[in-house]
């Protein structure tokens, strides 16, 4: 029969502390085996780490455009469920007029 396998749940503070001491030490092998973690997990985590402190440290301008960007994707998205809804009732119109 399989053994049904449990996983460990890491909280983000955890993952931040074992991701920083394996900055601060530089043995990364040693942080995996005194926390029983693979070292492809640890290097996830210290990938995410770092990709949210280059986003939070983006100066201003790329932070705008960002902003910008979702601005104009929701605008779209209005507009397209918009005409979709006036489709809809010209369709109901003609058909109503056979």
């Amino acid at each position: 029969m399989g053994d049904k396998r449990t996983y460990r749940k890491f909280t983000a503070d955890q993952k931040l502390e074992i991701v920083l001491a394996g900055l601060k030490s530089g043995n990364v092998q040693e942080i995996c085996r005194s926390h029983q973690i693979s070292p492809a997990l640890y290097y996830g985590w210290r990938d995410q780490v770092l990709q949210a402190g280059k986003e939070r440290l983006a100066g201003k301008t790329e932070r705008d455009q960002a902003t910008e960007l979702r601005r104009q994707i929701a605008r779209l998205e209005r507009t397209l469920g918009k005409k979709t809804y006036e489709l809809e009732i010209a369709g109901n119109f003609l058909r109503g007029w056979e």
